[in-house]
């Protein structure tokens, strides 16, 4: 096996441990360190979705159902649906998933006395 391969298992493995909380952490390390290869910074692995595809646009969707929204509105109908999701996150997938729906025609928007008002597009102009 080549020195290639090992070092690659390695590190590999040392980011399993990291990510999975498990035990040898330290052997694997030490190994590493024998072989003189750099370890470097691992990333927490990332959280899975708090909410499933789909579901985003269907709380904006129900959100706008009865009239006009801003942004502040939509993504506080969310985040009261879906406590779980950070409001900064929820802020951020509302944002998407309103630019994503207005480039089919689902939304449109206008501009109120308050700011930018997110509305359902009317039935003959959605692209879907």
């Amino acid at each position: 096996m080549q020195d290639k391969s090992i070092n690659g298992a390695l590190l590999a493995l040392r980011k399993q441990i990291i990510r999975r909380d498990l035990d040898g952490l330290a052997h694997v390390e030490a190994l590493l360190v024998m072989r003189g290869v750099d370890m470097p910074r691992v990333m927490p692995a990332r959280r899975a979705c708090a909410a499933g595809q789909g579901q985003s646009r269907a709380m904006v969707l129900d959100a706008l159902r009865d009239g006009p929204k801003l942004r502040k509105d939509i993504v506080r109908h969310v985040a009261s649906r879906r406590p779980e999701i950070p409001p900064d996150v929820a802020y951020a997938r509302v944002d998407r998933v309103l630019w994503k729906m207005r480039k089919v025609g689902l939304i449109d928007r206008g501009f109120g006395p308050d700011g930018c008002l997110w509305k359902l597009a009317p039935k003959g102009q959605q692209n879907t």
